[in-house]
């Protein structure tokens, strides 16, 4: 009987979601209808402060995933992303950002889109990350990392589609710091490492980029 009513309960538990889904989730986002009574957004000083120790897999993942259809403003992204890693590098133990970025509102709807977008495209993640090697989610190295893919995610690359070349290893430190999971630190490690390559092959198209990335930024 003991044995039956285990398995009732295992049928009626609820998927297993992401730490970044529930995060997006506790701070009031919706992957459906919109309730009426949510407040208008949240700052993205109240955004990493919520996330607490979460901060650097949180905010790498929420900016990864908005800048997904943002194709003409991967520099600002760029370098947001590559702020944070720096932090994680220098081992800090949560992010740190400016008082005029932490003013800074972001829409819940914004939110909700990213919501979406980590449920729609995503569901798969869930059963393929868990605890696991945890000795391999080494912040430094892995701050490294993103510091590396987020420079090359601001240059602004003529080529169509190389964000994502840059954003998918980007998301996979994300999850794997969120589930300190080491395996996926091991791909994100793997996507660095060939993104690297990748921008030494096309060393002339790089070059062309950061001399116009300086005058964007200068």
């Amino acid at each position: 009987m003991d044995v039956d009513r285990a398995r009732d309960v295992i049928a009626t538990e609820s998927p297993r979601r992401l730490r970044l889904d529930e995060l997006l989730r506790e701070l009031g986002a919706h992957d459906g209808d919109t309730p009426p009574d949510r407040a208008t957004g949240i700052t993205v000083g109240e955004l990493v402060d919520k996330a607490a120790e979460a901060g650097f897999g949180f905010l790498i993942g929420v900016l990864s995933l908005i800048a997904i259809p943002f194709f003409g403003l991967s520099t600002p992204f760029g370098l947001a992303i590559a702020l944070v890693g720096a932090q994680m590098a220098f081992g800090m133990a949560r992010p740190w950002l400016p008082k005029r970025a932490r003013r800074r509102e972001v829409s819940m709807a914004m939110l909700d889109r990213v919501l979406g977008l980590l449920v729609r495209r995503t569901k798969w993640l869930s059963k393929s990350t868990r605890v696991r090697y945890q000795r391999l989610v080494m912040p430094r190295l892995v701050g490294l990392g993103v510091v590396v893919l987020a420079l090359g995610l601001a240059l602004p690359l003529p080529i169509p589609g190389s964000n994502m070349i840059f954003l998918i290893p980007l998301f996979v430190y994300a999850i794997a710091l969120l589930e300190r999971d080491g395996i996926w630190v091991l791909l994100g490690h793997a996507g660095t490492l060939i993104d690297m390559a990748l921008l030494i092959v096309f060393g002339e198209t790089v070059l062309f980029a950061l001399e116009k990335a300086w005058h964007w930024i200068f």
